[in-house]
Order: C-alpha cells, then structure tokens, then sequence
C-alpha cells in the first residue's frame, strides 16, 4: 500500500516531520482486519487510536439528548477518522466509529504517536490542525445540510459521498441526513421516476 495521503499531509511544511518520517510512522502501523458492524470505539471510551482504511467504510456517529445516534460521517478506502480531542487529550469520546463493511483499517496507536510525537514536536501541532481542519468541515457541512429540505440534502450528500454511495446502507443515509428509512426511499423512488420521466419527454 502507498503511503496514505493522511500521512502526506502531516509532512513537508516548515516544522512537520519529513516525508522519511512518515514513512517510519507509516511502519509502525498495524492491520487490522474488521467485520461489518464492528465497533472500533464505543461511546464514553477513551481513543487508543487513529484509523487509517485500507478496505471498506466507516462511518462516526454521536449520540443526542434523546440518546439515539445520528451519522455525522463517513470515511473509505484510503481516508482517516479518529475521536480527535478523545485521542489527543485521551478523554472519554463523544463520537462513536463503526464499520460499515468488512475491511482492513490501519491503526495508529497512541503510546506510538506519543513516542514520535517526541522525537518530532511538530507531528502533533500539524495532526492536530488537520483534524481540527477536518472537524470543522464536518460541522460546516451539516450546518448546510440542515437548511435544505430532504431532496436537496439527500442531492448534496450524493454528490459529496459520490465515490462510496453505492456501498451505503440505506438506513446509514437516512440517519446522516436526519430523515426516516421509508421517507428516503419513497424520495430516491421520485427522483428516480423524475428522471425517466424527463428522459422520456426529450
């Protein structure tokens, strides 16, 4: 596997660690093999790890006041996901990572991160940008979402997730846009009648 693009973007800039670094961090990673429905880190646990996928899909989710979980994100092959403030501060976490399908993730332990975090004080300053880069993000994303109605969420989430849409469940969707299994089904069902019925008419 090629170095991942998560590791490349932790180097080259003035005080980040070199590309030799990374590529030393990328040695110290360890596969692990995960089963749909699997889950790498339980709400209220502390995070041991940063997850790297080689194969297959995660997904985060948080719980609310009603103490159901919601989807907040989605990562595949090649990305990354970890309860950042639970790993950096090593606090009880409010995200909780899932496999969507079976796969292999990397993972980066934290007792290795704090070790090279050491030898190269810029490793953690420049992880925790990115992630925070990320997290944001995120928050911007579903803040968008939010003032959309369903079709136009359901719209933009395809086309944000375009690559991986096809291997989502669709009670995994319905719960990231904040709508019910059966009323995402009857509006993919209209989108797709609208789309013969407009191919039909040219």
């Amino acid at each position: 596997m090629e170095l991942p693009s998560f590791l490349h973007d932790l180097t080259g800039d003035e005080g980040r660690p070199s590309l030799e670094y990374a590529n030393e961090i990328f040695g110290l990673l360890e596969v692990k093999k995960v089963k749909k429905r699997d889950i790498l880190l339980h709400l209220g646990e502390v995070s041991s790890h940063i997850y790297v996928v080689k194969k297959g899909v995660l997904k985060g989710s948080i719980i609310d006041e009603k103490g159901d979980l919601h989807t907040v994100r989605f990562v595949a092959d090649g990305d990354v996901m970890t309860a950042m403030y639970s790993f950096i501060d090593q606090k009880p976490s409010d995200l909780q990572i899932e496999c969507v399908e079976s796969g292999e993730v990397l993972c980066f332990q934290y007792e290795d991160f704090e070790y090279m975090s050491k030898l190269y004080p810029g490793l953690e300053p420049a992880f925790h940008k990115i992630m925070l880069k990320r997290y944001q993000s995120m928050l911007d994303e579903k803040s968008r979402m939010i003032s959309h109605d369903a079709t136009t969420r359901y719209l933009k989430f395809v086309e944000r997730y375009e690559p991986i849409v096809h291997r989502l469940p669709l009670k995994e969707i319905a719960s990231f846009l904040g709508i019910r299994q059966q009323s995402l089904s009857r509006l993919r069902n209209k989108l797709e009648q609208d789309k013969m019925t407009e191919q039909h008419s040219v």
